[in-house]
C-alpha cells in the first residue's frame, strides 16, 4: 500500500512536470540568451518556476541545467549536489526519473525530475517533489487502518505516532530487530516482526521504500497493535491458513446480507464523482462534491478537487495565452502593413524610372526587393486572417465567381512558388462547376495552401492531381503521390495553435524544397477560411502512400457565409 501510494504520487508529480516543462512560457523563458551565471537569466526562470508552483503547489520546485547545476529552486526544500547525484545520469540520457531524497536533518522527500529537450538533446531539467512526512503517513492510515512511519537512517522523517515514548522508540527498536532480516536499499520479502513500544505491542511490517538511494536505509513501516482486534485476526489468519476458504465463504454470506446498505453509502458518491468528471469535461468545474468521509473515497474526492482546480487554473492560463498571441498577432500585422506599403510603393517607382533611369543591374535588385516584399506581404496577410480565425470574427467578401477561375488561379500562384520544381500535374475541372457564391481571394488561398502543401511533400516525377465537381455540394481535392502523413499527426494537422517545433533549426522554405518546413500556417489557414464559408476540410492519407485534402462547400454556402461575415 505505502508503495502505492507513493506511485500514486510519482504520477500526479510526473504529469504536472511534463504539462510545465512543455509549456511555451516555461520553454521559452529557459531558452534565453545567456546561461546559469547570469543574474538576469536567472532571475527571470525563477519568477517563471514562482509562477507555476503557484499552481503546482510542489514542496520541492527546482530547475536545473543540463550538467545538473541549480539555475532556480522555488520551494520550501531544495536538493544537494549529493542527493541530486541520484538522478542526473538518467537525464542526460533523456529519461525521466524518480527518488525518494534524504535531505538536511533526515527530511525525506519524492522527486519526479523531467529532462526539458530540443529535439533529443537535453536544455535543461525541472525536479518537483512532495514531502514524505506526518502528512503522508496520515493519508495511509486511513487507507491502511495502520500507524506508518517513514525511518531515514536512525530518525524518524515521519509518522503517525503523535511526538512521544512510541515515536521516540521505534527506529532503534526497529534497528535491532529488521537488521537481520531486511537489506539496506534493496526490496526484500516482507519483514514481520513484534516491536515493544512504551505503552503497547506492535506487529510490526517494514519495506525499504522504491526510490531511495543505493546504501541508504529509508523505510515504510506500518504496524497494528496486537491487542487490536484487527491485528489479532491478521495473526490468526497467518497461521491457520487452511481455513481461508471457511472464511471466504463466511465473508460472501456477510457481504451479500449487507450488500443493499452499503451499495448506497459507496455507489452514491461514486455516482457523484463521475458526474463531477462530465461536467469538468463540459467546462463546469464549479459541480458540488457533497462527499465529506474520512474514508477511501473521501480521500479520492479530495484529490479530485484539487485535480480540478490544477485543471481549472492550467486551461485558463492556455486561453489567456491563446488570447495574448491573438491580440499580438492583429496588431503587429496592422503596424506591419504600414512600412510595407511604403517600401512597395517606393521600389515601384524606382522601377518605372520615376525616379531616374534605372540600370539593369539596378532593375535586377529592385526585382528581387519586390519579389521578398510580395513574399513578407503575404506572410503577414496570412497571419492577419489566422488572428481574425483565432478571434471568431472572419470577414468575407461574398459574390458569384467561377469555381474554374478560383482553382486555376490558385495553382498558377503555388507553382509560381516552385519554378524549379518538377511534378506531373493533373486538372480535371468539371463542367458542372459553374460558378459558387464564394469569397473568390480567400478560398483560391485555401486551395493555393493545400496545393503547395502538396508540391512541398511530393519529390520531383510525383503526381499532383487538382479535381472540382459537383456532388450537391461544391468539392474541391487536392491528391498527391507525396510521403503522406503519420496516423499520430493526423489530429493535430489543422490545429489552429501552431508552433515550430524546431525552431532553432527552421529555415525559410519560399521555394517549395521537398520535405522542407514552412512556417506552420497554411493548413490551419485553410481549415479556416473552409468553415468560414460554412464547409469542411478532410484529409485522407497513408506514411509513404500520398495524401488527398477534400475541400466540401455546402449549397447553403452564402448563408453561412454571410453570418461568418456578421
Amino acid at each position: 500500500m505505502c508503495e502505492n501510494g507513493l506511485a500514486t504520487r510519482a504520477r500526479s508529480l510526473q504529469t504536472s512536470a511534463e504539462v510545465v516543462a512543455q509549456d511555451p512560457r516555461f520553454f521559452s523563458a529557459l531558452t534565453l540568451p545567456g546561461g546559469v551565471r547570469e543574474a538576469h537569466f536567472r532571475r527571470t526562470v525563477k519568477e517563471v518556476a514562482r509562477d507555476f508552483n503557484k499552481i503546482a503547489k510542489a514542496d520541492l520546485f527546482e530547475v536545473l541545467d543540463r550538467r545538473g547545476q541549480i539555475i532556480a529552486s522555488v520551494g520550501s526544500v531544495a536538493t544537494t549536489r549529493k542527493s541530486r547525484s541520484a538522478f542526473i545520469e538518467p537525464i542526460r540520457g533523456g529519461r525521466a526519473a524518480t527518488a525518494v531524497i534524504v535531505g538536511e536533518d533526515a527530511v525525506l522527500y519524492q522527486v519526479v525530475v523531467n529532462p526539458v529537450l530540443i529535439g533529443k538533446e537535453v536544455i535543461g531539467v525541472l525536479a518537483l517533489g512532495l514531502r514524505v512526512g506526518d502528512e503522508f503517513a496520515r493519508a495511509l492510515k486511513v487507507q491502511t487502518r495502520s500507524e506508518v512511519s517513514f525511518i531515514a537512517g536512525e530518525t524518524v522523517a515521519g509518522s503517525t505516532f503523535p511526538p512521544g515514548a512510541d515515536r521516540t522508540a521505534l527506529a532503534p527498536a526497529l534497528a535491532g530487530a529488521l537488521a537481520p532480516r531486511i537489506g539496506v536499499g534493496t526490496p526484500k520479502p516482507p519483514a514481520i516482526v513484534e516491536i515493544k513500544g512504551a505503552s503497547e505491542t506492535y506487529l510490526t511490517l517494514a519495506r525499504p521504500l522504491h526510490g531511495a538511494a543505493e546504501g541508504s536505509r529509508v523505510l515504510c513501516v506500518m504496524q497494528r497493535s496486537i491487542d487490536d482486534k484487527t491485528a489479532f485476526e491478521t495473526i490468526f489468519l497467518a497461521r491457520v491458513q487452511g481455513g481461508l476458504g471457511k472464511l471466504g465463504a463466511l465473508i460472501v454470506i456477510v457481504a451479500m446480507a449487507f450488500g443493499l446498505i452499503l451499495s448506497h453509502r459507496i455507489t452514491r458518491p461514486i455516482l457523484t464523482l463521475v458526474r463531477g468528471a462530465e461536467e469538468m469535461e463540459r467546462g463546469n468545474y464549479e459541480y458540488p462534491l457533497d462527499i465529506r468521509t474520512q474514508d477511501e473515497i473521501g480521500y479520492l474526492a479530495d484529490r479530485f478537487r484539487d485535480m480540478r482546480e490544477h485543471q481549472r487554473a492550467y486551461i485558463n492560463s492556455l486561453k489567456e495565452s491563446a488570447r495574448l498571441k491573438s491580440e499580438f498577432l492583429t496588431v503587429a500585422t496592422h503596424e506591419l502593413r504600414t512600412p510595407f506599403s511604403i517600401i512597395k510603393a517606393y521600389n515601384e517607382l524606382l522601377c518605372s524610372g520615376s525616379m531616374g533611369q534605372v540600370k539593369d543591374e539596378q532593375r535586377k535588385i529592385l526585382e528581387v526587393i519586390e519579389e521578398q516584399v510580395d513574399g513578407i506581404e503575404r506572410i503577414i496577410e496570412d497571419a492577419s486572417w489566422i488572428a481574425q480565425i483565432e478571434g471568431e470574427r472572419p470577414i468575407l467578401s461574398i459574390a458569384e465567381y467561377e469555381v474554374r477561375e478560383i482553382v486555376e488561379g490558385a495553382i498558377r500562384a503555388a507553382i509560381a512558388d516552385a519554378e524549379d520544381r518538377k511534378h506531373i500535374w493533373l486538372i480535371d475541372i468539371a463542367p458542372d462547376a459553374g460558378t459558387a457564391p464564394l469569397d473568390g481571394s480567400r478560398l483560391g488561398q485555401a486551395v493555393a495552401h493545400l496545393v503547395r502543401n502538396g508540391i512541398r511533400f511530393t519529390p520531383d516525377g510525383g503526381r499532383i492531381c487538382v479535381r472540382a465537381y459537383r456532388n450537391r455540394d461544391l468539392v474541391i481535392e487536392v491528391e498527391d503521390s507525396g510521403i503522406g502523413i503519420a496516423e499520430d499527426k493526423k489530429q493535430h494537422l489543422f490545429d489552429r495553435s501552431f508552433m515550430l517545433r524546431d525552431s532553432l533549426n527552421h529555415h525559410s522554405s519560399r521555394t517549395l524544397e521537398f520535405n522542407s518546413a514552412g512556417l506552420g500556417l497554411g493548413l490551419p489557414l485553410a481549415r479556416g477560411i473552409v468553415e468560414a464559408h460554412g464547409g469542411a476540410i478532410q484529409v485522407e492519407s497513408q506514411a509513404g502512400r500520398g495524401s488527398t485534402f477534400t475541400i466540401t462547400i455546402p449549397s447553403t454556402a452564402r448563408a453561412a457565409a454571410s453570418l461568418a461575415a456578421a
